[in-house]
């Protein structure tokens, strides 16, 4: 059975590749063996074969010339003294090592880093591997060694492993940055609730957001006055009699901490009560109703918390063992509200509404709450009263003022 169709004898019987000459008359097997032949020798790479102690019986013809030997300068010498590559001593054992194995019929294979005559001492990795191969009856009777240059394949991994390790550390900082960037915007945050607070402590919201909305705003001014008119308001004056006597020998921290109790309670009330705080002057609070956002019961929520304020200094009493008391003077009417100063600026009310408020708490008597009959007029169905008649207000003159007793009990249906 020919195996070559004899279209490839186009001049002849017989044409030549390298030292094999294939002929159009060689039979089957022979035929057979002369391309395996060629197969072999035009392999690119290395192979070979070894004898069971690692002695060289054959190697491809491409493998030779690549590295200009002869078959006849290497037959029967060992494997691992071949002159076509350099290698250590340690490596020339693992290959002794890898021989052994294999003759004893385990397939082995590993990478080997070697000095190649074909690049000129260029550094060059070899995987290389061993196949045993049997006879009929199993036995390993020679070993299959295979070698394959896969110098750039590395070059191409640890320059992908590199690139990797460039990608991994970019990812490392972007996290590392990200991270700095979160705390840092978490640290904004806490300061921007921080100045918030503070600035809610200073001014009503209102007022405030109204601050935050100005883009011309600079942390050390304010380019223009913020005023507003509010024409009804009630505005609320609370003074501790005799404070100064009853500090008199009292420790810093002591008044302080006094201070401290009865108007953090003052300000627990005039939240409550729906009171804008204004401010606290030594013994003296102020507070108002109607402002920033105007609202029709002004004058009732500011009778309201006067009437808590002096119970609540009554319960400060009894727990305490002291005998405090308060003036509380209230008026309704027209104000002017706004922010004024450079620095330490202030949400405060002008008008006459509230210096004839500041004589009511000065011209009153200890215990009591004294109003207005602007005041008065506004809470008659809801509160009761003590007429007190006509006081001379200094700097003001004649006023009517009356005394809040108490609240009116409800009319039941």
């Amino acid at each position: 059975m020919a195996l070559i169709s004899r279209k490839l004898f186009p001049s002849g019987p017989e044409l030549r590749v390298r030292d094999v000459t294939v002929s159009a008359h060689d039979d089957f097997q022979t035929q057979r063996s002369k391309l395996a032949t060629i197969m072999l020798d035009a392999m690119f790479q290395y192979v070979g074969l070894l004898d069971i102690d690692g002695r060289m019986l054959e190697i491809n013809r491409a493998a030779l010339d690549g590295i200009g030997i002869q078959m006849d300068d290497i037959r029967g010498k060992p494997f691992w003294e071949a002159r076509w590559w350099v290698i250590s001593p340690e490596t020339q054992n693992d290959l002794r090592e890898l021989i052994r194995r294999a003759a004893q019929g385990e397939f082995v294979r590993s990478d080997f880093e070697v000095y190649s005559q074909e690049a000129g001492e260029e550094t060059i990795i070899v995987d290389f591997s061993l196949v045993p191969i049997r006879d009929s009856g199993g036995n390993v009777v020679f070993l299959l060694p295979e070698g394959r240059n896969i110098t750039e394949k590395k070059r191409a991994e640890a320059a992908l492993a590199q690139k990797n390790d460039e990608l991994q550390a970019s990812w490392d900082l972007i996290c590392r940055q990200r991270d700095e960037l979160q705390s840092l915007y978490d640290r904004l945050m806490v300061e921007q609730k921080l100045s918030e607070r503070l600035l809610l402590n200073l001014l009503p919201y209102p007022i405030a957001e109204r601050l935050k909305a100005r883009p011309e705003i600079v942390a050390d001014s304010i380019p223009e006055i913020i005023a507003d008119s509010f024409p009804e308001v009630t505005v609320l004056f609370a003074d501790i009699v005799a404070f100064t006597r009853f500090s008199a020998g009292m420790s810093a921290e002591h008044l302080v901490a006094v201070l401290n109790e009865i108007f953090t309670e003052f300000d627990t009330i005039a939240d409550r009560r729906g009171l804008e705080k204004i401010k606290t002057i030594g013994d003296a609070y102020m507070a108002a109703a109607g402002l920033p956002e105007p609202i029709i019961d002004h004058a009732v929520r500011a009778a309201d918390m006067a009437l808590d304020m002096i119970d609540a200094l009554s319960l400060f009493n009894r727990r305490t063992g002291y005998n405090l008391q308060m003036r509380i003077g209230i008026n309704s009417g027209s104000v002017v509200a706004g922010v004024i100063g450079k620095r330490k600026f202030i949400y405060d009310l002008w008008g006459d509404a509230v210096n004839t408020a500041s004589r009511m708490e000065s011209h009153s008597l200890a215990g009591r709450v004294q109003v207005t009959d602007a005041t008065r007029n506004l809470l008659e169905r809801s509160f009761l009263f003590e007429e007190r008649g006509i006081i001379a207000a200094k700097g003001i003159g004649a006023v009517h003022t009356w005394f809040l007793t108490g609240r009116r009990e409800p009319i039941s249906r």
